[in-house]
């Protein structure tokens, strides 16, 4: 009854078009226009803010409505958008400077300029909008006396004319164009006089977004029921073929079982879904690897959690590729550091099954057997509540007693807060883009809540060559001393490496260009380029 209901109150539901319906004909035209039904995982929050904490539904609709100097492709690598090219950066590493793209509009029609840019920085740098990036800004100039709250504006952003925009660093920082060129520019034009501690509650945000630079401007959003874009006609590489699109925030079984009727075209799925998807007629399956991983971290600020022996005794104790293939059908890949891509080297210790040189390990350093260790996590996820009992089979089985805490999220939180966790089992993150960005969860400084660093880890030597890394402006030297930091990480063994889940999309055959992507949130990275031929 439900879903009958929610049919009757959605445009997309009536069978009068030929393509979706009469929600088809918007402001795109008639009812032969072409509208994508797409599986949305969960409701969004309703904030389509850029400096809104990360919520991935609504990150989702962001990447369609906003643009961004630079994206980041399946590979995880950047490639420019609004920007003509990668920005430039000066010898002595201390100028980022940004060439935009000319000629360019926003959805209504009002001329895009560095300004724009300039502004949506300002919003990113200043935690009154609500921001919560405020820290990766820290070596622009005038960023922490913004963040103080003794300066209004950050005076190392200036647009020297309508299509440059520069950041200016009191101390060499390459990563953050890794961290921060994918910023989601906002209209200045629309928000300028909004002020600032009320912009994270401006109904632009919370309700209409409706003027953008991406490929799609936003309708409506029928609560829990769709998200209703139509193309926007001023995108910078032009029309989108596709007309409009609905994103559905329904539940998994629903989406699998719509994308069999063909009332859904596009929808993310479980490895325990393929088998049912695979029979399905006239349906693709595509997957990329995620950027993060899951892991558990190991709370070495407990006596009986410091000898790197028995993290490295816990790695070797669990069967990670039959974890792999029995929670994910696969689709994930072992991990045995936090780097990625270019910054991960080849040499590194692989940690394969040996439960015997577990127990070795455990030998040496005379492990009581005794000794309870606890595993806390967030149950739910299938994958990892799977992980969660191999782990307690695996590490007991070669003598080290693993004992499971189901928590809810505040419960870890507050853990997390008092540090009386031993373990807990964890994952995201995109370490695949940008390498800098493992310096937040491993770093000396970045212990929890200073950071992610959750096992409470500090080696100077990997400090200091990550912070080497990110000052230096050549790439294959930068590279080198990140992969000399993978070394350090990978044989200390800071976390329970275990796996990079791949993301599985099964979408209609009536869908050209579609290139999967392991980002889960951004589906829709090329869809200027897509086709629907039904």
């Amino acid at each position: 009854m439900v879903l009958a209901l929610a049919a009757c109150s959605d445009p997309t539901q009536d069978d009068t078009s030929e393509s979706g319906g009469e929600g088809a004909t918007g402001d795109s035209g008639g009812s032969e226009d072409t509208t994508l039904n797409a599986y949305l995982y969960q409701p969004p929050a309703s904030n389509w803010s850029p400096m809104a904490p990360a919520s991935g539904p609504d990150q989702v609709v962001m990447n369609l409505i906003y643009d961004s100097l630079l994206g980041v492709d399946p590979d995880y690598k950047l490639y420019p958008r609004l920007a003509t090219d990668l920005p430039e950066i000066s010898e002595d590493g201390l100028t980022i400077t940004y060439h935009l793209k000319e000629g360019l509009t926003w959805s209504d029609g009002e001329p895009f300029t560095a300004e724009d840019v300039v502004f949506t920085y300002n919003l990113m740098a200043d935690p009154d909008t609500g921001s919560t990036a405020t820290g990766r800004f820290s070596d622009v100039v005038g960023a922490p006396e913004v963040a103080a709250g003794t300066a209004d504006t950050v005076s190392g952003f200036t647009a020297p004319d309508e299509t440059t925009f520069q950041i200016q660093l009191t101390k060499p920082n390459v990563g953050l164009v890794g961290l921060t060129g994918n910023i989601m520019i906002v209209p200045q034009h629309v928000l300028a006089d909004v002020p600032v501690d009320e912009m994270d509650t401006t109904e632009f945000f919370t309700q209409s977004p409706n003027v953008g630079m991406g490929p799609y401007v936003f309708q409506e959003y029928a609560t829990d029921q769709y998200i209703h874009l139509v193309k926007n006609p001023s995108f910078r590489d032009g029309e989108p073929e596709i007309d409009e699109i609905y994103l559905r925030p329904v539940t998994s079984d629903v989406a699998t079982a719509q994308l069999g009727t063909g009332e859904m075209d596009l929808v993310q799925i479980s490895p325990a879904d393929l088998e049912t998807v695979e029979a399905m007629d006239g349906i693709e399956i595509g997957t990329g690897p995620g950027a993060g991983y899951i892991r558990t971290s190991v709370n070495e600020k407990k006596p009986y959690l410091q000898d790197v022996r028995l993290r490295q005794a816990m790695l070797y104790a669990v069967d990670r590729q039959q974890l792999i293939d029995q929670a994910l059908g696969g689709y994930a890949q072992p991990v045995n550091a936090s780097f990625m891509n270019d910054a991960l080297p080849d040499d590194l210790e692989t940690y394969d099954y040996d439960p015997d040189r577990a127990r070795e390990l455990l030998a040496e350093m005379n492990w009581d057997p005794n000794q309870v260790i606890t595993l806390s996590w967030i149950p739910g996820q299938r994958d990892r509540d799977t992980a969660a009992t191999i782990l307690e089979s695996q590490l007991n089985e070669v003598g080290i007693k693993l004992q499971l805490n189901q928590v809810q999220p505040g419960q870890l939180t507050d853990m997390m807060n008092e540090q009386s966790y031993d373990m807990t089992l964890y994952g995201g993150g995109n370490y695949a883009t940008e390498p800098f960005a493992v310096f937040g969860i491993n770093a000396c400084s970045t212990h929890f809540p200073a950071g992610g660093n959750l096992s409470y880890w500090c080696n100077e030597e990997f400090d200091q060559l990550m912070l080497e890394a990110n000052a230096t402006v050549d790439e294959a030297a930068r590279y080198d001393l990140y992969q000399q930091a993978a070394r350090i990480e990978n044989a200390e063994v800071p976390m329970i490496y275990l796996y990079n889940p791949d993301t599985i999309w099964a979408y209609t055959e009536a869908i050209e260009g579609f290139v999967p992507n392991g980002d889960f949130t951004n589906p829709f990275w090329n869809v200027q380029e897509w086709s629907l031929n039904r």
